[in-house]
């Protein structure tokens, strides 16, 4: 942990405060994946949870409030642009090369956090880090304010994602807003959560089910960038829509904020749920034998990005594997090649 906690103040550095959805959105994706996370993963989830770490509180003690742990400590890690990604566009036609390249965002802070999981010779502290990590970013990217940043004749750099865009009401910013759903999900829950609380959640999380139920989609491992792309069209049409710096939200625009924040927390817990199953869970191997190439052959196969697989061969059925490759893909697909022999081989992958 503390090597760990070392890299990340090495490489990142303090932003201005934001906290997607709140803590009740937070937890309001965390509860939703859970309930359909398989018995084992859900299980191997508490477990890590349950690891002691360096930043701890009460208020994060399991798997549903651990969603909120990267916003209560990222002042102490320095972890602010792990949490959202500047991708830019013009209110008015400004020039959106003003915008700088984010030193790291949560594009990247998900695909580190899948592949650290994924690997077996990750730390168990560490997994324990990631684990609350990606709970809390797959519910981050699903903001559109935090996979955006809308340029203008006064905020020629963007405005942080709408933490620069003014309002009245809401906390003063358009982001703060979003953070809330316009309304959707309360801006303070006292955590740990009370008896009250939790029935407040569940209550949330059922009518969201009912809304968008749950369909499973694990095994395979889509591009968080594609999650962010969702947020900044959502961001030029629906955020940055019907609303001008000053102005006091209208009915209209809060019910469309209100919809939007139901929609996008329902899929970040859904997908949330379908990356965890993946993540914990041992898929077979499917081999494809690549189409014969002159003095070579190679195969590929179904993979878990950041996972050690073993390349095995031997000549008879009746002999010992023998490792000749040990493959750590970065995607969902691997690949082995090998000059082509003049007897017969045998293969097989192990992970």
């Amino acid at each position: 942990m503390k090597k760990f906690c070392a890299f990340v103040l090495a490489i990142l550095s303090l932003v201005p405060c934001s906290r997607a959805w709140n803590a009740e959105g937070h937890m309001v994706v965390a509860q939703i994946a859970y309930n359909h996370l398989t018995a084992s993963v859900r299980s191997n989830c508490d477990a890590l949870i349950a690891v002691p770490l360096t930043y701890t509180n009460t208020g994060t003690s399991n798997f549903i409030t651990a969603a909120c742990w990267a916003d209560d400590f990222k002042a102490n890690l320095g972890t602010g642009v792990w949490h959202y990604i500047d991708i830019p566009f013009s209110l008015d036609g400004t020039p959106t090369n003003g915008v700088s390249a984010d030193s790291f965002d949560v594009v990247r802070a998900i695909n580190q956090c899948v592949q650290a999981l994924g690997n077996p010779s990750t730390t168990q502290s560490n997994q324990a880090v990631y684990l609350r990590y990606l709970l809390h970013f797959v519910g981050d990217i699903h903001q559109p304010l935090h996979a955006s940043t809308a340029v203008f004749a006064s905020a020629t750099s963007g405005d942080a994602g709408g933490n620069g865009f003014i309002i009245t009401g809401y906390g003063g910013e358009l982001h703060a807003l979003w953070d809330q759903g316009g309304g959707y999900v309360s801006a303070s829950v006292p955590r740990p959560l009370s008896t009250s609380g939790k029935t407040t959640l569940s209550n949330k999380v059922a009518v969201i089910e009912a809304d968008y139920p749950y369909v499973s989609n694990a095994g395979a491992f889509p591009d968080p960038m594609t999650w962010a792309m969702e947020g900044y069209n959502l961001a030029q049409t629906v955020a940055y829509v019907g609303i001008n710096q000053g102005d006091a939200p209208t009915s209209s625009y809060t019910n469309a904020a209100q919809h939007t924040a139901e929609s996008r927390l329902a899929l970040a817990g859904h997908r949330l749920a379908d990356l965890l199953n993946t993540l914990f869970t041992v898929y077979p191997t499917t081999l494809q034998l690549s189409a014969a190439s002159t003095g070579s052959m190679s195969f590929s196969w179904n993979a878990v990005p950041g996972r050690t697989y073993k390349v095995q061969r031997k000549q008879n059925l009746d002999d010992t594997w023998v490792t000749v490759a040990v493959v750590t893909p970065k995607s969902g697909t691997a690949t082995y090649s090998e000059v082509a022999g003049t007897t017969t081989r045998f293969y097989q992958v192990t992970q």
